[in-house]
């Protein structure tokens, strides 16, 4: 039985009343989304765990669990199984937000909804970074994850972005060796991060925005342990990699009041993202064909890390 049939099973039976139409979202790449209209009218969200990614849907049920009452914008979770009891995946059936990611509407926004969003998304993540700090560092399904014994660990975690880079032969490898250069030269600062929560993926993804609002925050797996300017840099990226101006990423900053040295900073988390953007050219993950090798995205990338490294963005 496919995956869409399925979110179709799984849906009818909590509703206890028919689909009248299902569509797979087209962002995420470790489940399998979908956006769900039940016969009364009712829209529901369908995630369903990919082969050996169940743990992930585990860490969406603790986080959710933990944030939502704090505050923090996330669907309501209507129904989960991670034992896969009945039905053939682990899955969880959440609240239909309103709304679009960033990503599809970002160039419609008007500079002040560009202000105030990044207003509320900074004002949303010191509510997660006031949670206590971890038992280490990197990215935590929950509080009792086994984490990295410091920040540098995880920054310097760049095996699998080399070794993709290589596998699809459109980089050179050795742009994940300018990256560990440009970060050594950072490790004091690196030294003194304490493992502080953040939510990882509030970037053009997993942030709905309805009427140019924020609706809230979707597809939260899992809480990184370290320095909140990741995620920053991570939104910042993921606007360079579409050609989009990046007035919200200043505005997001300028809520956080950087010195001098976490800007500088800054333009290295963003090199890494770069090279882990470039790494996804040529894999399939959960895609029936591997993303392409668009030249002027390749080209893209390569002005982008280019820049970054000489400090001009």
């Amino acid at each position: 039985m496919s995956f869409k049939e399925e979110a179709v099973r799984i849906a009818e039976s909590f509703a206890r009343q028919p689909v009248i139409s299902i569509e797979r979202f087209e962002t995420g790449l470790a489940h399998y989304v979908y956006d769900v209209t039940l016969g009364d009218g009712r829209k529901v969200v369908a995630r369903l765990a990919s082969p050996g990614n169940d743990a992930t849907l585990a860490g969406a049920v603790y986080w959710s669990q933990k944030l939502r009452p704090l505050g923090v914008p996330l669907p309501e979770l209507l129904a989960y199984d991670l034992t896969r009891q009945k039905f053939n995946y682990a899955y969880l059936l959440l609240e239909r937000l309103p709304g679009q990611d960033l990503g599809l509407v970002y160039p419609g926004l008007s500079v002040p909804q560009k202000r105030d969003l990044a207003r509320e998304i900074a004002r949303i993540q010191g509510i997660v970074n006031a949670l206590p700090p971890g038992p280490g560092y990197g990215f935590a399904l929950s509080y009792e994850a086994n984490l990295k014994a410091s920040w540098t660990v995880v920054l310097g975690d760049l095996a699998r972005t080399r070794l993709w880079i290589k596998q699809a032969g459109v980089f050179k490898p050795q742009v994940v060796d300018r990256v560990r250069k440009a970060l050594a030269r950072f490790e004091p600062y690196f030294a003194e991060i304490a493992p502080k929560p953040f939510l990882d993926d509030t970037t053009t993804k997993n942030v709905l925005i309805n009427e140019g609002r924020l609706s809230g925050i979707v597809d939260v797996d899992v809480v990184c342990f370290g320095d909140p300017l990741f995620v920053v840099a991570l939104t910042n990226m993921a606007l360079l990699s579409r050609a989009y101006t990046i007035d919200y990423i200043e505005f997001w900053c300028d809520e956080l009041h950087l010195n001098p040295t976490q800007r500088q900073v800054f333009n290295v988390y963003t090199a890494v993202h770069c090279v882990s953007f470039m790494s996804e050219i040529g894999q399939k993950f959960n895609r029936d064909e591997p993303i392409p090798a668009d030249p002027a995205l390749v080209e893209r990338y390569q002005n982008i890390l280019e820049k970054l490294l000489a400090g001009l963005i």
